[in-house]
């Protein structure tokens, strides 16, 4: 049996990671200010919860970009491989 091949990091992939991470602060923020009032990193922000509410969107969706994009380059086969695996 064969197994499947690691795949590769690339620098594609390495960028949509820090988009995923930074998504996931812009969340995380969004969602605390809501919770608790407090500002995660910056002092102040957000001031508002129409600003909180934005940045949770903001955030939620900018990791779910980043994730559906690190699948799709992670799904990607060279032709090469996809034809000597099946």
């Amino acid at each position: 049996m064969q197994k499947a091949p690691r795949p590769q990091l690339t620098l594609k992939i390495l960028l949509y990671a820090i988009f995923d991470v930074a998504g996931m602060v812009l969340f995380a923020t969004g969602a605390l200010w809501l919770a608790q009032g407090k500002a995660l990193f910056i002092a102040g922000f957000p001031t508002s919860t129409l600003e909180a509410i934005t940045v949770l969107v903001v955030g939620l969706a900018l990791m779910l970009w980043a994730a559906s994009r690190i699948l799709r380059e992670l799904l990607k086969r060279p032709a090469n491989t996809a034809r000597e695996g099946n």
